[in-house]
């Protein structure tokens, strides 16, 4: 039996952490944190799949908290959320920000779960052995490369290695032949069709 998806919640409003952790418990194993610095003790010393983080939480924006993970984590996948987006609008967010999923508050609280649920098989799919971004994912690792470092590599953030690796998006053909000469394999292995290296 696999382990349960675990989520983090950073949000100072104790309301939305019982939400969701109302709504996705047990299926998933949430875990709430009020307090930036509490939070990232958390994400530390624990593995999570997920974190769901405010943007205004204490002393520290979601920002300053996303630059701050990714110096120790460089693969959770972050969902912003945030109840203010006249002062965080989403597409400044995802173009700024090493984030995947940008979500406001709202009064329909099933259309956060919706996007949540949304994120999670995302993040599960492309965990499955036959996915492109799990490929991408396995041969990064195989040669000791960070996201960053096969960002740079290819000229790109390393937002764009991560929504790969997550099946969010998926690179131009010409990024698959790059790919494809970094790591010393075919297209073909790339995109599926064959399993062997060349």
């Amino acid at each position: 039996m696999k382990d349960p998806f675990k989520i983090a919640v950073i949000d100072d409003e104790e309301g939305i952490i019982m939400s969701i952790k109302a709504n996705l418990s047990p299926k998933y194993n949430v875990a709430g944190y009020t307090s930036s610095k509490e939070g990232l003790a958390a994400l530390k010393e624990e593995a999570f799949d997920m974190l769901i983080l405010d943007y205004f939480i204490d002393n520290m924006n979601g920002r300053q908290v996303v630059e701050k993970i990714r110096k120790f984590n460089d693969e959770i996948y972050i969902m912003l959320l945030t109840g203010r987006a006249e002062e965080a609008p989403g597409l400044e967010i995802l173009n700024t920000m090493d984030v995947q999923m940008y979500c406001e508050k709202s009064a329909d609280f099933e259309k956060i779960l919706i996007i949540i649920e949304s994120a999670i098989k995302s993040i599960e799919h492309s965990r499955k052995d036959g996915s492109f971004g799990l490929r991408i994912k396995k041969l990064r690792k195989i040669n000791n490369m960070s996201q960053d470092e096969l960002g740079k590599l290819l000229g790109l953030g390393r937002t764009a290695i991560a929504n790969w690796e997550s099946n969010q998006t998926e690179p131009t053909g010409e990024n698959i032949k790059k790919l494809a000469e970094i790591f010393k394999v075919t297209t073909d292995y790339l995109l599926g069709y064959k399993a062997n290296f060349s």
